[in-house]
């Protein structure tokens, strides 16, 4: 039995597997156009798409990178059945890097046709017929790489040939063509010629899919019970970790007392609960497991038992935490004291050392040193019986000890600090001195000798703080006279710079109203000139603007001595004088950007009036050109067009003469003068077109008229096997050439038998 059944599922699986592997190379059809290979854009795609299918025929363009080492006929036989097409489809085949086009289909009538054509193009019947469709009208352009239009190419004509051959093949004859070609596609098993029952591969599925069910219900209840059963051992190590925090306080019950004793009685009061519960919930968790298949109550059991292990654990991990601080108060606390006790009187012969070599009293100090003796003596008493509440004394009293040792440092360096301070301010006042010398800033109006004065003025007030040890108070006003002398050089070399800026920006503002005075008289000269050329409306908004802008240099002009003044080491306003000269550099940026935006707006006048000068001279010649290529196809024009006949022709000639000239209204006359020229290039093209179309008209009449006789000539003699139709499936034909110029020009293959066949497939081939 278990030998069957394996048997089965083997069967089942392989059956699932062989139409994969049929179909696997074989693309999908996307629309009557698959590109697998990109060879198209979107647009030649969507434009192929159009014209692949009209009431006769529809055509499926398939492009593919390679073949694969497969036959191009039997893989194009296989695409014709893979995607179910009919006697109406015509499959055209590319396999760009072999270079290989194939055409199949399943119409004899449609292979009558092609027939009729290649015999009168002088080729042979058959998969020469189709050959040679693919040589004169895909190869020329795959040669070029033209993909796209030759695909056209081969669409149009296709089309053309088999609508000439069904409209002249009347009577038995085209009946009997179309017969055969439905019998054919019908002698292919519905164009598939490899279908799987459908029931036992329904069945296998759903063998599979039960199979598939039954695993995974087993799979996933058996780890859900593995891990309710570990959610469940975890408890028991939950209620180990309790039991050993609550032995962790035994020390210190009944004897710590205030804040220490209150922490530990907590503490005990949520262990001893949190036992209780994990205890009960144990007990519960001994009752058996959910079956494995009833996942549901397994899945909320270990959610539920997840969550209040998750509770219970962090809960205990913070109890811990609690003993922990307990445990390290009591530890530590003591060892703190003494390390306290045994400092405070190296600090106090400390403070009496500093004392005496610099005469201060430090009584501050001494204050200090007196608090953290009373912090350590009570943090001492605390400890044995509230380490807790000695442990945070203790804490404030190193934090008291460090900053004392810092004061202690801090006398020396400030008593330093206060005896260096003369040659300090000499220095400083050297350095701006030499400031003021250097660069001519003696009657400058900031005041750097102020700020030292201050600085001077700081430094006696550090006397009497520093005597007492207040040191917050000498750390304040040592950093205030650090900032006053620092302030003072820097105002000072401020000054210098603004000063030399000052006079590199008054040069700077010399020489640009000078080019910019120039500019206005050149702007002058070039609106002077263009009144004769233009109308006012094009010229009074740029007179204006350069009016605004001669004001602004007159302006500016007149706020230079001023500046100078200012910036003349006798006033020393250098601050006063670099706001104007900002200002004064502003208006000139201004000023030279509206005197572009005018010699753009007169170039802008010139290049519209060249523009219309061109128009009208170029129309002649454009409509020469129509006439000639009239001319050359043969088309005589009963009118002829004549320019000066126009109305616009006449007041562009006249208002193009001589200025000054309006270019709005004549911008809108050339406007329809080069409309009607344009109509009249349109005409003309339309005109070539038609002709050209009904050319190609009469040639496919022509063309239709002798298949026609051909096709009567062929009835009249009457071909050995009794006409078309005869037989199950009509016929398949098949061919090949070449395109490229490689390997011997043409090559073909396969063959054609009409009334014989087997499938009524028609298929022809061709490499570029």
């Amino acid at each position: 039995m278990r030998k069957n059944l394996t048997l089965a599922l083997v069967l089942i699986l392989s059956l699932l597997w062989i139409p994969g592997v049929y179909a696997a190379n074989i693309p999908a059809q996307q629309g009557v156009i698959t590109d697998e290979a990109r060879l198209l854009s979107a647009q030649e795609a969507e434009s192929l798409a159009r014209i692949a299918t009209t009431d006769r025929y529809t055509f499926h363009v398939l492009t593919v990178d390679s073949l694969a080492g497969s036959n191009m006929s039997s893989y194009a036989a296989d695409v014709y059945d893979t995607w179910g097409l009919k006697s109406r489809d015509i499959l055209l085949l590319i396999a760009y890097e072999n270079q290989l086009t194939e055409i199949s289909f399943i119409n004899p009538g449609l292979q009558d046709a092609l027939d009729a054509w290649s015999l009168q193009q002088g080729g042979a019947a058959g998969n020469a017929a189709i050959n040679k469709v693919l040589e004169k009208y895909f190869n020329p352009y795959a040669k070029n790489g033209d993909i796209p239009e030759g695909i056209r190419s081969v669409i149009q004509q296709m089309q053309a040939i088999g609508s000439s051959g069904q409209s002249s093949n009347t009577g038995s004859g085209a009946a009997g063509g179309a017969d055969a070609g439905t019998a054919g596609a019908g002698s292919s098993p519905n164009g598939s010629s490899s279908r799987f029952p459908l029931l036992p591969v329904a069945g296998g599925l759903v063998l599979a899919a039960l199979l598939i069910l039954l695993l995974y219900v087993a799979i996933t209840g058996m780890r859900r019970r593995k891990g309710l059963s570990v959610q469940r051992e975890q408890l028991a190590d939950l209620l180990v970790r309790a039991n050993r925090a609550l032995e962790s306080l035994q020390p210190f019950q009944g004897i710590v007392q205030g804040k220490t004793g209150e922490m530990v009685e907590g503490i005990s009061k949520r262990l001893t609960s949190r036992l209780v519960e994990i205890s009960a919930l144990q007990t519960a968790g001994q009752a058996p497991l959910p079956p494995f298949y009833r996942l549901s109550a397994l899945k909320a059991a270990a959610e539920q038992l997840q969550q209040t292990e998750g509770e219970f654990r962090a809960s205990l991990e913070e109890e811990e935490k609690n003993i922990a601080v307990v445990s390290d108060a009591d530890r530590n606390v003591k060892q703190q004291i003494t390390e306290l006790k045994q400092a405070a009187p190296e600090l106090e012969e400390q403070r009496q050392q500093a004392a005496l070599e610099t005469g201060y009293t430090l009584e501050e100090i001494a204050q200090d040193l007196q608090e953290l003796a009373e912090e350590t003596a009570k943090a001492d008493q605390l400890e044995l019986f509230d380490p807790i509440a000695a442990q945070e004394i203790t804490a404030q009293a190193k934090k008291r000890q460090q900053q004392i040792e810092q004061d202690m440092q801090d006398v020396g360096t400030f008593d330093d600090k206060l005896k260096a301070f003369p040659g300090v301010l000499a220095t400083t006042h050297s350095r701006i001195a030499g400031l003021i010398d250097q660069n001519s800033l003696h009657n400058m109006k900031v005041k750097p000798y102020d700020s030292l004065e201050q600085a001077s003025a700081a430094a006696s007030s550090m006397k009497a703080p520093l005597h007492s040890g207040d040191m917050d108070e000498v750390r304040r006003i040592g950093a205030d006279m650090d900032a006053l002398l620092t302030e003072a050089v820097a105002m000072t070399e401020r000054q210098a710079m603004i000063r030399q800026n000052n006079l590199k920006d008054l040069e700077t503002v010399r020489s640009t109203w000078a080019t910019l005075s120039q500019r206005r008289n050149e702007l002058q000269s070039r609106l002077a000139g263009a009144k004769n050329r233009f109308a006012r409306q094009h010229l009074d908004a740029l007179e204006k603007l350069l009016e605004e802008a001669g004001g602004a240099l007159r302006q500016g002009a007149a706020e230079v001595p001023q500046l100078e003044t200012w910036s003349s080491d006798a006033r020393g306003e250098y601050d006063n004088a670099r706001s104007g000269l900002d200002r004064l550099l502003a208006l000139q940026d201004e000023t030279a950007s509206s005197m572009s935006s005018i010699s753009s707006s007169l170039d802008t006048l010139e290049e519209r009036l060249d523009s219309l000068s061109r128009l009208f001279t170029e129309g002649q010649s454009r409509v020469d050109a129509a006439y000639n290529l009239l001319h050359s196809r043969g088309i005589a024009s009963q009118n002829r067009f004549q320019l000066s006949l126009l109305p616009e022709y006449n007041v562009l000639e006249q208002r193009l003469a001589s200025g000054p000239y309006d270019l709005d209204q004549l911008e809108e006359t050339g406007r329809s003068y080069a409309s009607q020229i344009a109509s009249f290039v349109e005409e003309a093209n339309r005109l070539v077109r038609q002709k050209e179309e009904a050319e190609r008209a009469a040639q496919m009449a022509m063309l239709r008229e002798q298949q026609r006789r051909e096709q009567a000539r062929r009835r009249n003699s009457g071909p050995p096997g009794g006409g078309f139709g005869g037989g199950l499936g009509g016929g398949r034909s098949s061919g090949g050439s070449s395109w490229g110029g490689g390997g011997g020009g043409g090559r073909s293959s396969g063959g054609s038998s009409f009334g014989g066949g087997k499938s009524g497939r028609s298929s022809g081939g061709s490499k570029w």
